[in-house]
């Protein structure tokens, strides 16, 4: 166990501080956290330190080490492998027998399973948890109810210690080689890594609008997440683009504190849950735009309006907002993927009943693939699945 001093200033609702936290514990590294969320103090004790007003920001030894990104660059160049519990394994003596790509609930539990099976695996992702980590309560994962999204992956990630399991973190894939007696996954430092069998399970990500003005006024006013940073709203109006359960959750959670909520959607009625429905149609914070699409998000260095248009009649409107939290859903993290894997017009990547790909060998579990429902028990019980059918592929 390293007995370097790692502080870690976070703020509760951050992402990327929960991202390098479950790095950290992912690596056996005990670190103090100052929670800075509604602390002056310690926030300017953070700037002062960093010269950042940015977080998290990261401290080894009182030398500053800096945000996520810069944590998972040290991960990646082995500059902490001295420091952690847990023994980097050498890509270029060592071949497995399958190779799982991802750390959520579906790659983990892919992992464990296939560990079960007597097989050699390497579990590689650049970070812990996906999107679980970004979600405050999870009561529909049984037996956890009520649990967070940090801690149950934390629980994940303990029982996955208990087998044998190489493990490389802080590895972001850039292409799989395929071949008819095995694989090579590259990763973006250049580690080739050699398996007979690979499951793909890097889940995805949040979905853009694809509108004028979205991607210049990024961070300026456009989010694509109302639970991190829905504060920096308060008293002022602001706009949620999506009718689904994520849409609705943000609109509520913006209604507690901001001036107007406009929840634009698509269609002629909500698509979320029943009980989140009813709650939206009873705020009198929160004007429902039916049937009407996003085409533009306007502002100089800042958001200073959006505009709507009705998609039954044409007419255009402009709403003065100061935030847009685009809430539409998330795509597949298959940038990486080999062109010769079949996938959907949603660039989900297609698998047949046994998660099988169109290459052979080659496996995928949970988000990332075309099946219907985005659940956390499902992705995990995909998972399990993958692995059974990659040990039987093997056999």
């Amino acid at each position: 166990m390293s007995n370097v001093n790692i502080e870690i200033y976070t703020k509760v609702w951050c992402p990327y501080c929960r991202r390098a936290k479950a790095m950290l514990k992912s690596l056996g590294l005990e670190y103090t956290d100052y929670d800075i969320t509604d602390n002056d103090e310690l926030y300017q004790e953070m700037v002062e330190r960093s010269g950042e007003k940015s977080f998290p920001q990261i401290f080894f030894n009182d030398q500053k080490i800096g945000g996520y990104d810069d944590l998972i660059e040290k991960v990646s160049s082995g500059q902490l492998d001295e420091m952690t519990e847990f023994e980097r394994p050498n890509c270029s003596e060592k071949d497995w027998d399958v190779a799982v790509i991802g750390a959520g609930p579906a790659g983990m539990t892919a992992a464990v399973y296939a560990a079960r099976k007597g097989l050699k695996v390497l579990l590689v992702a650049r970070d812990i948890g996906g999107q679980v980590l970004e979600t405050d309560t999870i009561d529909n994962y049984l037996p956890e109810y009520g649990t967070s999204g940090p801690d149950l992956i934390q629980d994940f990630l303990k029982h996955l210690r208990n087998y044998e399991i190489d493990t490389l973190f802080g590895e972001e894939i850039m292409d799989i080689r395929h071949e008819e007696k095995g694989h090579t996954i590259i990763t973006k430092s250049k580690k080739e890594i050699e398996t007979k069998a690979v499951i793909i399970a890097a889940g995805s990500k949040k979905r853009h609008l694809g509108v004028s003005g979205e991607s210049q006024l990024k961070d300026k006013g456009v989010s694509y997440c109302a639970t991190c940073d829905g504060f920096l709203y308060e008293n002022q109006p602001v706009a949620i683009v999506g009718g689904g359960n994520s849409g609705l959750e943000a609109a509520l959670d913006m209604a507690k504190i901001a001036t107007e909520v406009y929840l634009i959607i698509r269609g002629e009625q909500l698509s979320g849950d029943k009980s989140l429905q009813d709650k939206v149609n009873k705020s009198d914070k929160i004007e429902v735009c039916k049937s009407y699409q996003t085409t533009e998000i306007n502002g100089d260095k800042k958001v200073e309006s959006i505009k709507i248009k009705n998609l039954n009649t044409g007419k255009e409107r402009d709403l003065a907002v100061e935030g847009v939290f685009i809430e539409i859903g998330v795509i597949p993290n298959t940038g990486f993927i080999c062109e010769a894997l079949e996938t959907s017009e949603n660039n989900e990547i297609i698998i047949d009943e046994d998660n099988q790909t169109s290459i052979k060998g080659i496996f995928a579990a949970g988000d990332i693939t075309n099946i219907k429902d985005k659940q956390i028990v499902i992705s995990a019980a995909e998972g399990a699945k993958a692995a059974l059918r990659v040990n039987e592929y093997l056999s």
